[in-house]
């Protein structure tokens, strides 16, 4: 009776140690909490408000220190960095710019550590990377070559995620032509972004979802660079059919496309 209780609870151990250790580094704790989080960040960047997407940065921080081998946490503390980065990377507040890519590329890096699956987490540490570029061009050597690299990895982890597509149409927009950047790749790659998010269900509430406006806004972004005012109205009404509440599109790019074609 013994010798079959002392088996029956090394079963039940094993099983629970299995279970530990295959369960997903990026499951959410508090799914409800997270999905609060990341309204208040939504809400932030609608309305380009750097204070409101550090108070929801906040928010995902004090989540994280409560479960500290979550991988979510950790990318959504990132995400909230790439959102809040561009606000502070005018020379007035370039050191500020820099603390919050530092600290998004740490976050993300440590996202993909504990889930060396999520090629999500990589994707947007190549995003906070490129930021890191923009701030320093010093950098663009060193850090250009991991950013390939890793985003073909991020690329072979998730090739049916939207926001590594996204991600990466972006960082292209910003590449030199001579590395295979410019408005033409990024609209390439920003067109296969918008056909993911198009398939893409998200069913997990803390799950990352963002970006079915972003994808939008940064085809007409990719539009105005290469010249084409007509196309960059068209993926601007997009951005605002997917997100009606985008106040970058509605009360910035928008008109000023629409100027632009109205002027020729």
């Amino acid at each position: 009776m013994k010798r079959n209780l002392f088996y029956g609870a090394a079963v039940i151990a094993f099983v629970l140690v299995l279970m530990a250790l295959t369960a997903p580094a990026h499951a959410a704790a508090d799914p409800a909490a997270v999905k609060a989080a990341k309204q208040a960040l939504q809400a932030a960047v609608d309305a380009g408000s750097a204070d409101g997407m550090l108070a929801a940065r906040g928010q995902f921080d004090a989540l994280s220190t409560n479960d500290p081998s979550n991988a979510v946490l950790h990318y959504w503390v990132a995400a909230c960095d790439w959102r809040v980065a561009p606000f502070l990377m005018g020379e007035e507040n370039k050191a500020k710019g820099k603390r919050w890519v530092d600290e998004g590329i740490a976050r993300a890096t440590k996202a993909y550590e504990l889930d060396p699956k999520f090629g999500e987490a990589l994707a947007l540490r190549c995003g906070l990377m490129g930021m890191a570029i923009q701030l320093d061009s010093s950098q663009m050597m060193k850090l250009g070559m991991q950013m390939g690299g890793d985003m073909d990895h991020a690329q072979d982890l998730a090739p049916k995620n939207p926001r590594v597509a996204l991600l990466d149409g972006i960082n292209t927009l910003y590449k030199p032509a001579f590395v295979g950047g410019g408005a033409g790749p990024a609209r390439t790659k920003l067109d296969k972004a918008a056909t993911l998010f198009a398939a893409e269900k998200v069913t997990d509430p803390a799950a990352p979802d963002w970006g079915k406006d972003d994808v939008w806004t940064w085809a007409g972004r990719a539009a105005m660079k290469a010249g084409d005012s007509k196309a960059a109205v068209e993926a601007y009404k997009k951005a605002l059919a997917a997100n009606p509440n985008n106040g970058w599109v509605k009360r910035s790019l928008l008109p000023e496309a629409e100027k632009k074609v109205a002027a020729r």
